[in-house]
């Protein structure tokens, strides 16, 4: 009896060993399981935020390449466009350069001709110079004014060579032009040693006559006696039309100039 007793208290030991032991697993177990689900959760959230930084800094770069890129493009039209100014500026620059070799070899092709030209055209200013003198003594001091100005042109070393040419050539021009042309205008003229003032009725180059303005005396340029004639007959009344024509207060008209006399 004693012995099933004992028995009894063995195996009730043996179960709440048992169960003790399958209760301390069991926790054990538990507490396992929670620390591997934290670290695995751990670790997912170490993952995720190392995929979102990742992602960041992928972000981070492809934004970083399109900036890069976009520059790349302006830079490449940029030097595009550079470079047709830069091949359109070397091309000017050519042409500047060929033009200045022309004009330096223009420059040493005019020194040549200069020796030559520059003493035709004092020859050309002497000459017109000696027919002033011997033609009829209109408009003197115009003619004479002239004169003088090419002469001080030819000293002047800022006027070039084909401007001083142009200058003499108009010279004769006028000059002879006058040949071709009626005029009238007013100067002085000295009669009987006193400078008087007349109107002057130039026909020409073939007559000269003045009337005086007070409309007392008129006479003609003697060619031939190289000095001013007095008239009282036809050459003042000639001039006398001639003027009113003229000053448009006659109708045109022909009128009769004799020459030399009266």
């Amino acid at each position: 009896m004693m012995r099933f007793k004992m028995n009894k208290n063995i195996l009730a030991l043996s179960l709440f060993s048992a169960f003790s032991l399958t209760t301390y697993a069991q926790e054990t177990a538990t507490v396992s399981d929670v620390d591997l689900l934290t670290e695995s959760i751990n670790i997912s959230t170490d993952s995720l935020e190392n995929s979102a930084l990742t992602q960041e800094q992928i972000n981070k770069l492809d934004e970083t390449t399109r900036i890069l890129l976009a520059d790349y493009q302006s830079t490449s039209k940029e030097y595009e466009s550079l470079k047709l100014y830069n091949d359109q500026v070397q091309k000017i620059i050519n042409s500047q350069i060929a033009e200045i070799e022309n004009i330096l070899f223009q420059i040493d092709e005019l020194d040549r001709t200069n020796q030559k030209i520059v003493p035709l055209m004092i020859k050309m200013i002497n000459g017109l110079e000696d027919f002033i003198n011997l033609d009829l003594p209109f408009l003197m001091k115009e003619r004479q004014n002239r004169l003088a100005n090419l002469r001080s042109t030819m000293d002047r070393g800022d006027i070039s060579t084909s401007e001083k040419f142009r200058l003499i050539t108009e010279a004769y021009k006028t000059e002879l032009e006058y040949g071709r042309t009626i005029e009238t205008y007013r100067d002085t003229i000295n009669i009987d040693g006193v400078d008087t003032s007349a109107d002057f009725l130039r026909i020409g180059r073939i007559a000269l006559t003045y009337l005086t303005t007070d409309g007392s005396k008129g006479g003609y340029y003697d060619l031939n006696e190289r000095t001013f004639l007095k008239s009282s007959g036809s050459i003042k009344r000639a001039t006398e039309d001639g003027l009113k024509i003229a000053a448009k207060q006659a109708p045109p008209a022909l009128i009769q100039i004799p020459i030399y006399k009266d």
